[in-house]
């Protein structure tokens, strides 16, 4: 086979990944250090890529009449006991200076009479983001920063000893190039994974989900392939969300001034009588939960009463959507002369996802990885859920910092050998010169069909089990070996390939992680129905991995500091 030359470009830091927190890394890595070189290897285009290319109205982790100690007891409350404490605490200490250099790079948001930002709830307010990414590409390319766009990175590089990271190949999809960036550190923030279950629409409707359906888990699977450990991949993150369009339902019951409940079909407020019942605000799985619980009685669908909005409210709405999910608008104004007045809600297909839930990378208070060199940060790293986006950014920023402290504490690694280089290469390569009856759709539908129905796809209300896991397990190995037939006739369809060889190797680590661990912590997120109760006794622990010569090693560890292995 014959590889087209490799590019080499050097750098001092590398970022891969250029959503939301991989430009706010970058621009706060020039902030600190201007002298220093910074790049950005971005699968699309930094303009509009990531979780948030169409928006953002609502900045959901900023504290109002708390403090970073509440912060970290909410979100701990929510995730039933099990966090990584010093992580949460170390975000909650950032999260409003953020909002405030989110806002300096002239995002608007609304204010109240007295100048203050308007609340949402004690840790949320209103924004108005959909030019939130412009804005940041925008800022990124003004510090000098270099930005390879359409080049997503598929491997990391490491030193001849296997420890510390070099660098990682990317290929550019428009200009065929191989690109190999060497860098002194390496701060990884790529999106989780979307795309491992059935999405919640077929057809050509398919992309219609709530996250990103681009997110392929590169950035988890690169870390997995060079040896990094895991956490909480079994920990996945289910949305509750508005049915078909999949819209956030927060904007409907936080943000107008009337209330709006959650109701059955028989227009009772089940999760209003269930907080009365128990006498505390649910977790946020437990609202998915109860609502899946209705449909089982019988008494769904499950819907947002908004009948109560004036017409001046229901347009408020339509602008509050505009300003993250466009395509709900259209949904809203299907009939102007007759607003609607029930909004379906249902549950989305399982994410792995560190943003929202706690699936990623395992890191340190600095947010390095196990490996030498590199860092993770935002929806790559673990033990961390609820952070958002401006948790997300502080993520990059604890990162950054401490990549800029200890850059030139100690010479870097030599450059890899050239057969190092040749051998990704190749191993990237590959499906462009394979005559294979196989096509990445006829694996990713095998793929989503196995998920869906042995480990606990949104058809199975999310249950799973031992003897369903295993059978997972068993599919998904012969699916592996199905990639050698895989072929792609051009470089975005290599793109597609490898984004489906990505999401494949991370269902086998879901796979695994959701075996391990014998209880229900997260209803929903992780329900197992031969052990249907929480067990704090046992498992009120860390679920790791790491992949050790392609198979799956599980580690476990206190959920105690210093998060010692059992």
């Amino acid at each position: 086979m014959t590889l087209p030359e490799i590019i080499e470009i050097d750098t001092d830091i590398l970022i891969i990944g250029g959503g939301t927190a991989g430009c706010m890394a970058a621009i706060l890595a020039k902030g600190k250090a201007p002298h220093l070189s910074v790049t950005i290897l971005e699968k699309a285009n930094i303009k509009r890529s990531g979780c948030l290319a169409m928006g953002l109205n609502a900045v959901n982790a900023h504290l109002f009449d708390t403090d970073p100690q509440a912060y970290l007891e909410f979100v701990k409350n929510d995730n039933y006991g099990l966090v990584r404490s010093d992580l949460v605490h170390s975000i909650g200490k950032r999260l409003n200076r953020m909002t405030r250099l989110l806002e300096s790079l002239g995002v608007p948001f609304l204010k109240a009479d007295d100048g203050n930002y308007i609340p949402r709830s004690n840790r949320s307010i209103v924004m108005l983001g959909e030019q939130i990414k412009p804005l940041l590409s925008e800022a990124v390319q003004s510090e000098g920063v270099t930005v390879c766009n359409r080049t997503p990175a598929y491997r990391l590089i490491l030193d001849d000893e296997g420890k510390s990271v070099t660098g990682a190949l990317g290929y550019n999809i428009r200009s065929g190039e191989l690109i190999f960036v060497k860098a002194a550190a390496v701060l990884v923030c790529t999106g989780g994974a979307s795309g491992i279950y059935h999405p919640s629409n077929s057809s050509l409707a398919r992309t219609k989900t709530w996250y990103c359906p681009y997110n392929a888990g590169s950035g988890l699977s690169m870390g997995l392939r060079a040896g990094a450990e895991m956490t909480s991949f079994e920990m996945r993150f289910v949305a509750l969300r508005t049915k078909d369009v999949m819209a956030p339902t927060g904007t409907l019951v936080l943000e107008m001034e009337t209330d709006t409940p959650l109701c059955n079909a028989l227009g009772e407020q089940y999760i209003k009588n269930r907080e009365n019942m128990l006498g505390r605000n649910l977790t946020t799985s437990e609202r998915l939960l109860f609502t899946i619980q209705e449909h089982k009685k019988g008494v769904g669908p499950c819907y947002i009463d908004v009948s109560v909005l004036d017409k001046e409210q229901y347009c408020k709405l339509i602008e509050s959507y505009l300003n993250m999910a466009p395509s709900f608008v259209l949904d809203l104004l299907e009939d102007p002369e007759r607003p609607r007045t029930h909004i379906e809600v249902c549950g989305s297909e399982p994410y792995i996802n560190g943003g929202h839930g706690m699936a990623g990378y395992w890191i340190d208070e600095n947010r390095k990885t196990t490996l030498e060199r590199l860092y993770a940060a935002g929806d790559v790293a673990g033990g961390s859920p609820k952070k958002y986006v401006t948790g997300c950014f502080a993520e990059a920023e604890i990162a950054v910092e401490d990549i800029v402290n200890t850059l030139f504490s100690s010479p870097p690694p030599p450059p890899p050998d050239r057969s190092t280089l040749h051998r990704a290469a190749l191993d990237i390569m590959t499906p462009l010169h394979t005559d294979g009856d196989v096509t990445f759709n006829d694996i990713e539908e095998r793929l989503q069909k196995i998920m869906e129905e042995y480990a606990g796809g949104s058809t199975q209300n999310y249950e799973t089990s031992r003897d369903k896991l295993m059978l997972a397990q068993k599919y998904l190995q012969s699916l592996t070996e199905r990639f050698r037939d895989v072929g792609a006739d051009d470089p975005h369809c290599l793109m597609r390939v490898h984004d489906t060889i990505d999401r494949v190797l991370l269902a086998r680590v879901l796979v695994a992680h959701l075996l391990e661990r014998k209880e229900t912590r997260w209803p929903c997120y992780q329900t197992r129905l031969d052990y249907p109760d929480r067990n704090d006794l046992e498992y009120r622990i860390f679920i790791n991995s790491r992949l050790m010569n392609n198979e799956i090693q599980m580690i476990h560890r206190s959920a105690e500091h210093p998060y010692s292995e059992l």
